[in-house]
């Protein structure tokens, strides 16, 4: 079973609860306000929402939850595109988005693109609840790693800060590139098969089944410096770079 609204929310109090100085979660928002904003809200979202609607990080920071302040009208940056919830964008030019799936209304993997790599995304959680967990129990690990040895933590070593847990995923190694579209044309994988047909040659795909979060995902196109950042599938499970001004057939 995944992680679900409950563990996110059982894990947000705790981290509020042990490091209130760093961390204080908004109140949620009423349920009517919620399908206003969202009339096909998840379920699973809606209870979440429905106990928090954002996380205080210091002063100045928030990472938003309510849909009312997450959500992207328009082509934004290099990834998101329409579809999508932004949670948390920081100065350092990284942010952090939720996938909803344009059909269904669901919301699924959490993923971040940084201004710093134009071709390379980060797949950070298969959903926000987990996404959440992951932050919360990353926090407090490196809360009491710095309470037990504080000269182990040095910011300037580039250890990630405590408040922002979730960019620890940016240390990474690049641990998968995309694989041009055109090798993937003789697929006996249904899903895939049906949403290579409506892709260009020159995209590039990650399969998002056969990989485990967090990781970062090497996606440039095989020609072309620019590239939109797509999720397709029936589960939004394929990951997606395609070239900059690329037709799609209908229904990919």
């Amino acid at each position: 079973m995944g992680v679900t609204a409950q563990d996110a929310i059982e894990a947000l109090r705790e981290l509020e609860r042990r490091l209130p100085d760093v961390f204080t979660l908004e109140p949620g928002a009423p349920d009517a306000e919620l399908t206003e904003a969202e009339p096909r809200l998840p379920d699973d979202i809606r209870v979440l929402l429905r106990a928090v609607s954002a996380v205080r990080i210091g002063d100045d920071d928030h990472l938003h939850l309510d849909p009312r302040l997450s959500r992207v009208e328009r082509q934004w940056m290099w990834g998101p595109g329409e579809e999508t919830r932004v949670l948390l964008s920081l100065a350092t030019g990284d942010h952090f988005f939720v996938d909803v799936h344009p059909g269904t209304g669901a919301w699924g993997a959490v993923f971040s693109q940084s201004a710093d790599f134009f071709d390379t995304y980060a797949y950070c959680a298969r959903s926000l609840p987990e996404f959440l967990v992951d932050h919360a129990r990353e926090a407090l690990a490196l809360a009491d790693r710095v309470r037990t040895d504080p000269d182990a933590y040095d910011e300037d070593e580039g250890e990630f800060d405590i408040r922002f847990p979730c960019e620890s995923v940016w240390r990474r190694r690049v641990t998968v590139s995309g694989t041009p579209v055109a090798e993937l044309r003789d697929t006996e994988d249904p899903d895939l098969a049906a949403v290579a047909a409506g892709l260009p040659d020159r995209a590039s795909l990650v399969d998002l089944r056969t990989v485990e979060p967090p990781l970062l995902m090497k996606l440039k196109p095989t020609e072309g410096k620019y590239e939109e950042f797509m999720r397709f599938g029936p589960e939004r499970q394929f990951a997606v770079a395609v070239p900059d001004g690329a037709q799609l057939a209908d229904g990919t």
